[in-house]
């Protein structure tokens, strides 16, 4: 074989092996990340566990305005979230400045009859309400905050005149000061607009002084779509406000003054709620994208939730994080709202039922868990069927659980129950118990946690260690006796209105001399 023959075999040789190594080589940088599937995470006993009940699941999907099917479907509904060991219903009243409950200042939802305005026969927030309380469940008015109407056409003429016909000059304007366009969509009323923010209070505060709600929800609370590249809001009022030194006295730019419009408004309407009623919890669902790039709830909505919590101006989070844990988006997204400093507001991650398989939301229930944030809410009850529950229930929701606490709302210590006796009698365990009221204006025992452990003490962070979760009005309990249970400890904690818990008592067993004794 000649020289320059050998020399060309060996260069095409280790030319081939270089091109094996080269691909061998991209082939592992470029091969698909793997997400594995969190390991399941024990279910906690206190984790907000919400179902937002839009206003579309109860009228539009249902097709009827028989005020007995709606009802049938509320109850029913309710009764499946409490059955999966939910503890929270956050139940639209408000969607475009109409009204789902009897109100002074909207007219009633065309939802409820098929013309806006007209009388339904019935409120379905009283409903809901008394429903949700009769299941043991919080139940949250959620509303729309900023959106003023939905559809191509101009709302009917109604009694209350619908807010968008009396006040036109109240809605959005882009770059050019044209009014924001009537689509399918929402148009949107003007946050900085002090008309509009006082309008809305006064809505929300309607609701707050009439109706037994455990929350107020709000949802949308921003500025729409396409802000920033359309220029809303430049209406006449904004605009004003926006150049004068009395209400833009630290000469914010368009952008950071649109942020604190909303933060004055939730502000405004957490100290009114809260000072006429201090238990009720107010919350918000927010951009699932809080400031990274891309669609987000602070560049591009001007919606700072961060900034609602460190003014103490918020008592729960609930991040929109509708996204597959698949590419890894979702697990991102909750991490980075756990990151936020200066934060003590429980951070409650949506999770999209209705564009995710259940499968995938069992796993993102686990994620939340891992990232030690609040708990999870579901949107939206009516995309979870009867087989979805029990699977909620027996996957992951297996023990009830309780809210997550709200310390800074009442600051006086819960009173322990007292005269803690527990006695065996007829194959069953029966257990007595006493608790005066808390101190503090307007709270009160709302509900009583019996816990369990075959230990002498107890681990309250733990589901399993749940027994029993009773209202506040009762002082006595009786369990039948099933496997093991004499075999525990039990113990009894007293919850607050904020489901603030005092320190945890033994039972101890009653004796006949100590029962004539009480």
């Amino acid at each position: 074989m000649k020289s320059n023959t050998r020399e060309l075999i060996k260069f095409l040789v280790i030319a081939a092996i270089t091109v094996f190594l080269v691909l061998v080589i991209m082939s592992l940088l470029h091969k698909p990340k793997i997400i594995l599937p969190p390991r399941a995470a024990a279910a906690p006993a206190r984790e907000l566990r919400g179902v937002w009940m839009s206003r579309f699941d109860y009228t539009q999907s249902l097709n009827t305005h028989d005020k007995t099917i709606i009802q049938d479907y509320i109850r029913r509904t309710f009764r499946q979230i409490k059955d999966a060991n939910c503890n929270t219903v956050f139940f639209q009243v408000r969607g475009n400045a109409d009204a789902f409950y009897k109100s002074s200042y909207e007219p009633w939802s065309q939802f409820l009859t098929g013309t806006l305005g007209q009388e339904p026969g019935w409120d379905p927030l009283q409903f809901a309400i008394e429903t949700a309380h009769e299941f043991d469940l919080e139940l949250h008015a959620w509303i729309n905050t900023f959106p003023a109407w939905r559809g191509k056409s101009k709302p009917e003429k109604s009694a209350p005149l619908h807010p968008y016909l009396a006040h036109p000059d109240w809605v959005i304007c882009d770059s050019s000061g044209n009014p924001m366009p009537r689509s399918n969509h929402y148009v949107s009323f003007s946050p900085g607009n002090p008309d509009v923010r006082r309008h809305i209070k006064n809505v929300v505060m309607e609701i707050t002084s009439k109706y037994d709600v455990d929350g107020i929800h709000f949802d949308y609370i921003r500025y729409p779509e396409g802000s920033t590249k359309k220029g809303y809001s430049n209406d006449a009022v904004s605009v004003k406000r926006l150049r004068s030194p009395k209400d833009n006295p630290l000469r914010l730019n368009r952008e950071n003054w649109q942020r604190e419009q909303i933060s004055q408004f939730i502000a405004e309407a957490y100290n009114a709620i809260t000072t006429l009623k201090p238990w009720v919890k107010v919350s918000t669902a927010v951009i699932g994208n809080y400031n990274m790039s891309g669609w987000s709830g602070y560049h591009k909505v001007f919606q700072d939730a961060a900034r609602w919590a460190k003014i103490e101006k918020i008592d729960m989070i609930i991040p929109m994080t509708y996204r597959s844990r698949k590419n890894g988006d979702f697990q991102k997204s909750i991490q980075h709202w756990n990151n936020l400093q200066n934060i003590r507001q429980p951070i409650a991650p949506g999770l999209g039922v209705f564009n995710l398989p259940l499968d995938e939301v069992l796993e993102e229930i686990d994620d939340v868990r891992s990232a030690g944030l609040g708990g999870v809410v579901l949107f939206a009850a009516s995309s979870v069927d009867s087989l979805g529950w029990v699977r909620l229930k027996n996957e992951k929701f297996q023990y009830p659980a309780i809210p997550p606490a709200l310390p800074w709302k009442f600051k006086s210590k819960v009173p322990e129950p007292e005269k803690c006796q527990i006695k065996i009698e007829d194959q069953n365990i029966h257990f007595q118990w006493f608790c005066s009221e808390p101190k503090g204006k307007s709270n009160r025992i709302s509900h009583f946690v019996i816990y369990r452990s075959k230990n002498d003490t107890i681990d309250t962070s733990v589901g399993e260690s749940i027994s029993n979760i009773l209202i506040g009005s009762v002082m006595s309990a009786v369990k039948e006796i099933k496997d093991d249970d004499i075999d525990y400890n039990y113990f009894i904690v007293a919850l607050d209105v904020a489901n603030n818990e005092s320190t945890p008592v033994h039972f101890i067993e009653s004796t006949p001399q100590s029962s004539e004794s009480q």
